[in-house]
């Protein structure tokens, strides 16, 4: 326990402590076959980690969470109107992403879910994760019932928990993995979209045809046409099924033209109000085929590369014995041949495009989960085969899972890499100490904050509330600052020259506090 207390918050603790007796719990229903109890304890531990994670770090992360926490501020006051900049005060070209206006960077439905928390629960770090412990849990839940469908409950019990102990998954709900929030909502979005196809597979229930839809719709308002992944296995289920009459397809039409209904109107409005800039974000976007953006590129075997870190050590090596346990055990092949399916697709896509980011895969984790948990599920009826009574297989899965998920919830990892634990956490040093010096800032509303460092101005905007820029003002952009009736704020660095009308102006604030990180 003195480990916990040097390196965790009493309410981090707490919340591990938590975790651990609603595992405990779901386990026991579990094996005493109360599945509903057991699903909302599942829940209720998924809460308390993704709460966890999301408490890690208390400053906004690199490199996009601080844009998306800008945005989703800004959009407060106008929901339908994303922007960087809300007071684009300085004449200057507002022409990149990472210094628009009108900010149409990214798909908007992840930033009205963060809006959306800063109303109900105030600007905070925490608050601007809370979507992320919502969605968190209810992808855990999504993962239980589909692996129940495509194998039975034992493995969707082990899904569920190999998805909490993700540390990756973790981390992008936290918010430090790269796009974090906007790939955490994509990936839960389309995992929604899958469960209820696999849903409506087996019930034939009109509910979930519009489920399908309206959570595609969502996941394509998240990032782009990727979310329209479930069409594609539906796609290849009915020419497996021989099923390709227009009159035999109304199901996925209707769900089809739901999507649309969800993710057209936006994206219409954005040309029509915006139309430079959604012109603009529309170029960028279609160009990550081609061209290795903003430095992210690779090989052809990046993401195959990438398989260890997103889902453990070893993973690359037991994926194919995994779905060869899941292709011998489930229920129905032509289903599961139509969810592997769109594994294949999303690695073959996104193998193939010039532009390469970690998550791009992660859209299928909940698949590919559910085959690591078929294996370890028939590992442990392996061992089980060799034990004649019950209790002691029950002990035997429980411990055998409990064993493994601690293993994947790497606690050391955790407290080396958000925790001073370690000297050399300049990270995180430096992230909690450049908020500390915006939030000391006493600055007047109609201040303008100048030659702040690097990117860090994304920061200074969300903790000051004033419009900041990376560069000292030229006398041009100062007179017409002036003839507004700004007050000027410069950052000022060891032995920086500082132009003669800024130190001739009394009004002028010169800040001689360090902003550390990145140019």
């Amino acid at each position: 326990m003195s480990f916990f207390n040097s390196y965790f918050t009493d309410t981090q603790i707490y919340l591990l402590l938590f975790a651990g007796l609603f595992l405990l719990l779901a386990f026991i229903m579990h094996v005493k076959e109360k599945n509903i109890l057991s699903v909302v304890f599942l829940g209720l531990t998924a809460i308390c980690i993704f709460s966890f994670s999301a408490l890690l770090d208390p400053f906004l992360n690199l490199w996009d969470e601080r844009f998306h926490a800008l945005v989703a501020k800004n959009m407060m006051n106008h929901p339908l109107m994303p922007t960087l900049y809300d007071d684009p005060v300085v004449d200057m070209a507002y022409d990149r992403w990472d210094r628009y206006y009108i900010w149409l960077h990214k798909q908007p439905l992840f930033l009205w879910q963060i809006m959306l928390s800063f109303k109900i629960f105030g600007l905070s770090e925490f608050s601007l994760r809370i979507p992320n412990i919502v969605m968190g849990t209810a992808l855990v839940i999504a993962t239980y019932r589909s692996g129940k469908l495509i194998v039975d409950r034992n493995v969707g019990f082990i899904s569920s928990l190999l998805t909490i102990s993700t540390v990756y998954i973790m981390e992008l709900a936290a918010g430090r993995q790269e796009l974090e929030h906007n790939d955490f909502s994509f990936l839960v979005y389309i995992s929604l979209s899958i469960w209820a196809f696999i849903e409506y597979y087996y019930s034939k229930k009109k509910i979930w045809i519009y489920l399908i839809g309206l959570f595609s719709g969502m996941a394509i308002l998240c990032k782009w046409v990727v979310g329209l992944l479930v069409y594609f296995g539906w796609f290849v289920l009915r020419l497996m099924q021989k099923k390709i009459k227009l009159s035999e397809n109304k199901d996925f039409l209707t769900a089809l033209s739901i999507t649309l209904i969800v993710a057209l109107p936006w994206q219409i409005l954005t040309f029509l109000w915006y139309p430079a800039e959604a012109m603009s974000a529309y170029k960028f976007n279609t160009s990550h085929f081609t061209v290795p953006l903003d430095g992210h590129d690779g090989s052809f075997w990046y993401h195959f590369d990438m398989f260890n870190t997103i889902y453990g050590k070893l993973a690359s090596f037991l994926i194919i014995p995994a779905f060869w346990i899941l292709y011998k055990n489930n229920k129905d092949k032509n289903l599961l041949n139509s969810l592997v399916s769109m594994v294949l697709v999303v690695y073959l896509f996104f193998s193939l495009a010039a532009t390469k980011m970690p998550s791009f895969t992660i859209v299928v984790s909940m698949i590919v989960i559910i085959a690591f948990g078929t294996l370890l599920y028939y590992a442990i009826e392996f061992v089980n085969q060799y034990v004649k009574k019950d209790v002691f297989k029950h002990i035997i899965f429980i411990v055998i899972i409990t064993a493994i998920v601690m293993l994947r919830f790497d606690i050391g990892y955790i407290a080396d890499k958000y925790t001073l634990k370690k000297d050399n956490n300049h990270y995180t040093m430096m992230l909690t100490h450049n908020k500390e010096v915006f939030k000391s800032l006493e600055l007047p509303s109609n201040t303008v904050l100048f030659n702040v460092k690097g990117r860090h101005y994304i920061e200074a905007m969300f903790y000051t509330g004033v419009p900041a820029y990376n560069f000292m003002p030229s006398f041009e952009q100062y007179r017409k600052l002036k003839d507004k009736g700004r007050i000027i704020a410069v950052f000022v660095k060891n032995d920086e020259k500082i132009p003669d009308f800024l130190k001739d102006d009394i009004s002028t604030i010169f800040i001689h506090k360090e902003i550390m990180g990145y140019e």
